[in-house]
């Protein structure tokens, strides 16, 4: 707990109730102030030789505008994320013309699917506050960026590294496994347990 704590100052903001999570990041609001800030999904785990974030703030301050994380997706994964209309700027970055949040295969504009985090000016805090609850009677962070798509270019990276949906059991227990591999406190017995698994002696 002590060494976290030494990096960064650390502020806890609740979500009161569960209103979407674009209510979500408005609730962060007082404590962001008039700053551009990273919103990175809490169960969206990268890993890369260049963190992803570094990844994303590079294109930032290339670009000067709204960043998010896209990966590719399977055909039959499409329609669990919000898919962007790209147009490509340079390798592996694009400017976002659109998004569709969850569409079927049909009416996909890509197959670029917008995962692990956003960059964020501090003008989506006005639009979320001025942004009609939609489904569920929820206030969505993707309502508030298609807005902005028509005030400022919004941009996409494709980024590098391999990213796990900790959402998802199997791909939860993925990223331990993996990440234990390669603890040297953690890895031979590990990996040593795992090969009993494999052989059928446990």
């Amino acid at each position: 707990m002590r060494k976290p704590a030494e990096l960064a100052q650390f502020s806890y903001v609740r979500q009161g109730q569960p209103r979407g999570n674009g209510h979500a990041v408005l609730c962060a609001r007082a404590v962001v102030g008039d700053e551009p800030f990273a919103m990175i999904w809490g169960d969206d785990i990268v890993d890369a030789p260049v963190p992803c974030l570094r990844q994303m703030i590079d294109v930032y301050q290339r670009h000067g505008g709204a960043v998010a994380g896209v990966m590719r997706v399977a055909d039959e994964d499409v329609s669990r994320y919000g898919v962007i209309e790209a147009e490509p700027l340079e390798e592996r970055v694009y400017r976002i013309r659109g998004i569709v949040e969850k569409p079927s295969l049909d009416s996909a504009p890509s197959n670029l699917a917008t995962v692990h985090a956003w960059i964020l000016p501090p003008r989506i805090f006005e639009l979320l506050a001025d942004t009609p609850p939609g489904k569920d009677g929820e206030i969505w962070l993707v309502d508030a960026v298609v807005r902005l798509l028509h005030e400022q270019p919004v941009f996409a990276l494709e980024f590098e590294g391999r990213r796990y949906d900790a959402g998802n059991k199997l791909e939860y227990l993925q990223a331990t496994i993996d990440f234990a591999l390669r603890r040297p406190d953690l890895g031979p017995g590990l990996r040593r347990y795992l090969e009993r698994v494999v052989a059928g002696e446990t």
